[in-house]
């Protein structure tokens, strides 16, 4: 049951972000490349094990590297 709610979710977030891509192509580059350094940043220099899956790269698209950050001060915690 999880899969599948899992997949939706990360379907709906797909489809929002390819939408706000069609506008905004350069704010979801800068997100992305935003995220791959937070997450670079927390699992190579404060050595964070964070296994990020489909649907927080497609949040990462979204809000930029907010849920890097989130996930990583969960790991922490």
């Amino acid at each position: 049951m999880d899969i599948w709610l899992y997949g939706g979710v990360a379907v709906v977030v797909a489809l929002i972000a390819l939408k706000l891509a069609f506008f905004t192509i350069k704010k979801v580059i800068v997100n992305v490349i935003l995220g791959a350094a937070v997450y670079a940043i927390a699992t190579y220099i404060f050595h964070i094990d964070m296994q990020m899956g489909f649907i927080m790269w497609a949040l990462t698209v979204l809000f930029g590297p907010i849920p890097v950050i989130i996930l990583a001060l969960w790991r922490v915690l």
